[in-house]
């Protein structure tokens, strides 16, 4: 590549994190001194695109640069805060998909949070879940029967999962399941544990639709438990998709531009 077409290259923010991204999952750790050589631009713009894609749980921030960022151990406050305005508007978008007078699910996670928290008022709605973060917005509300499902608590996923999960959820329905990831990519959804992807897949035995949330970022993060394909999911509401995914019906949620 020559000067004049790496300089046109990289004066695109989102193109710099992606060769950012890329040499990360190569090498595992980039130094910030080495990025500024390698893309042609100011400490300070490394430095901000570092901030950006730590702020977005992609890479971990360390002295002098940035490592892989390790998902499956990120803690729910952190996760919570990640991208929040994608999550919004994904979840926005989302609840647009929740029928009145139905029965959903709503996996754990960030995202599924943030329908709780957006979950239409008068809608006469039974909501089954095992997020204690969803049970805690919920259980207040006295327009929602709330079905709170227990088991072996994880604080990492502030949910409740293992064998007594998987029974109470073998004789529930659901119309519409709201499906959580730690990771996506052109072949499915994918998990951080089993105990977690086991969770996921009997909520998607139980539900006659399954609606997969989850922002762009997750198409970059990967995680050791495939949960399912994409065949197993009517939709996927993100705000984002690589180019050239044709895994699933897609549906955008719109944010205001960072």
């Amino acid at each position: 590549m020559s000067d004049i077409e790496a300089s046109l290259r990289y004066s695109s923010a989102p193109h710099r994190r992606e060769a950012i991204l890329r040499r990360i999952e190569l090498d595992g750790y980039v130094a910030a001194a080495d990025l500024v050589t390698e893309l042609g631009v100011s400490p300070n713009t490394v430095r901000r695109d570092l901030r950006r894609l730590a702020g977005d749980g992609l890479v971990r921030a360390v002295r002098g640069g940035a490592a892989a960022a390790d998902v499956g151990a990120t803690p729910f406050t952190d996760r919570s805060v990640q991208a929040s305005a994608a999550k919004r508007a994904v979840a926005a978008a989302a609840v647009r998909h929740v029928e009145p007078g139905t029965a959903i699910a709503l996996d754990s996670g960030t995202t599924t949070l943030e329908i709780a928290k957006l979950l239409p008022s008068a809608a006469d709605l039974t909501v089954i879940t095992h997020s204690l973060p969803a049970i805690a917005v919920l259980a207040p509300r006295p327009d929602v029967t709330l079905i709170g499902v227990g088991g072996q608590y994880g604080r990492d996923t502030r949910s409740f999962g293992g064998p007594e999960t998987l029974a109470s959820l073998e004789h529930m329905s659901v119309r519409t399941l709201f499906l959580a990831a730690t990771a996506l990519d052109g072949s499915g959804v994918y998990g951080a544990t089993p105990y977690e992807a086991e969770t996921k897949r009997r909520l998607i035995a139980i539900a006659r639709r399954t609606i997969v949330v989850g922002d762009a970022r997750k198409f970059v993060l990967s995680a050791p438990i495939r949960v399912c394909g994409w065949d197993a999911a009517d939709l996927l509401v993100t705000d984002g998709v690589p180019h050239g995914f044709e895994g699933v019906d897609v549906e955008f949620g719109s944010r205001a531009p960072v």
